[in-house]
Formats: C-alpha cells, sequence, structure tokens
C-alpha cells in the first residue's frame, strides 16, 4: 500500500527548509563574511543556503536515523513507517533546491530529479521484504553521511580557498570513503541477485545517474 501519508511530511518539510534559506540568508548577511556574500548574485547566494541547509539537515537526520533505523536493523527489524518519513524529509532538500535554487549544474539537477523520484517510488515498498528498498535505503545512509561536502560546496563562495583548505582536504577524504564504501555494498547487492526483475533492472539504471554525479563530484574535490 502507498504511503500517501509520508508526502504531507514532505510538503511541509519543503516549507521548512524555504524558511531555513531566509534564516542561513539572515545569519550570513549577520556575520564577517556579509561583505563577500553581498557582492554574489542571487543564484550564488540562494545555492550557498541550500548547501548549508542541506548539510545541517542532514547532520540531524543522520543522528536519528542510526539510533532508530540501524540499530534495529541490526536485528532485522525495518520500520518502513520510519523509513518512508525520513526518506521525504531527505528528499525534500533536493525537490526544493531544484525549484528555488537557478543555474544548477545538469548533473546535480538530474542527481536530485532521481533521488527525489526514487525516494517517492520507496513510499510503495515494505523495507522489511523488498531488497531493492534495502539497497535503496542503505545508499541514502551513506551519502546522507557525507554531510560535510554540502557544506564545503556553500560556504567556498565565502571564503578564500586557502583559508577552507582543511575543510576541503577532510571533505574529499570522507567522501572517496563513502563512495568507495558504498559502491561495493552495491556491487556486492548486485552480484547476489539470483533473481531479476525489471524493477532491479529500473533500480540500477537510475543508481548509476546518481553514481555519475558522484564521480564528478570527486574529481572537482580531489583536483
Amino acid at each position: 500500500m502507498y504511503d500517501f501519508y509520508a508526502i504531507l511530511w514532505f510538503v511541509i518539510s519543503c516549507f521548512v527548509i524555504r524558511m531555513l534559506y531566509t534564516i542561513v540568508d539572515l545569519i550570513i548577511l549577520n556575520s564577517r563574511c556579509q561583505n563577500k556574500y553581498i557582492t554574489l548574485p542571487s543564484s550564488k547566494k540562494r545555492y550557498i543556503q541550500k548547501n548549508v541547509v542541506k548539510s545541517i539537515y542532514l547532520a540531524v537526520l543522520l543522528s536519528y536515523v542510526l539510533f532508530n533505523v540501524v540499530i534495529p536493523i541490526y536485528y532485522n527489524k525495518w520500520d518502513s513507517y520510519i523509513i518512508h518519513r525520513i526518506a521525504v524529509l531527505y528528499a525534500s532538500n533536493d525537490f526544493t533546491g531544484l525549484i528555488c535554487v537557478d543555474k544548477l549544474p545538469n548533473t546535480t539537477k538530474i542527481h536530485h530529479i532521481v533521488s527525489t523520484a526514487m525516494v517517492f517510488a520507496s513510499l510503495s515498498l515494505d523495507f522489511q521484504h523488498s531488497d531493492i528498498a534495502c539497497a535503496m535505503f542503505w545508499y541514502t545512509l551513506c551519502s546522507a553521511s557525507a554531510y560535510i561536502v554540502n557544506l564545503q560546496l556553500g560556504i567556498r563562495f565565502l571564503f578564500h580557498k586557502n583559508d577552507i583548505a582543511p575543510l576541503r582536504y577532510v571533505a574529499a577524504r570522507i567522501y572517496v570513503m563513502v563512495c568507495i564504501f558504498n559502491w561495493t555494498g552495491q556491487a556486492f547487492w548486485v552480484y547476489s541477485r539470483s533473481i531479476w526483475t525489471w524493477s532491479h533492472f529500473l533500480y540500477l539504471g537510475l543508481i548509476l545517474w546518481i553514481v555519475r554525479d558522484d564521480v564528478i563530484l570527486i574529481q572537482w574535490l580531489i583536483k
């Protein structure tokens, strides 16, 4: 049965995130970075707001998920009700960014569209019994654990690159490790499938678009 009630959480979260954009804007305008910030075009300002909000949002969600979802999973208890709501909260960041941020790179747009579509598709899945849903959950969890990368992407426009070089160094290493761990897990999942349906092929095709964007981001972080 499709979890339509989770969509309400999605809508509310989108409005909350949009309000958080405004709050981040006000905070930066009253910080030491204001002189640099006010010279940026509106699209760059909104890009900063998007990534700062997303990094904080993901950090909070990850803390909740580790204790309330991951630990029960260790005992093979997948709570689809909670996972559906966490999923739409995660997707609301990408969707709000698509709507509110101009001039996003095309690969980022595709990433956000695919991730949002997959989350909405997951609302029809039972995580206790669907191997595709489980694979999707672990990919999303790994992606969320690299929230520091979004912070780096946002604040890089506010400081000289030498001032935040340590943050970029740490973000790059974390992202590479997370992606390697994530891709290895997904590859093992693919290898262990004895039965393939059209849903498995569809999932694999969609996830490859996200992997492509991950590779592009890694190349940018480590150069």
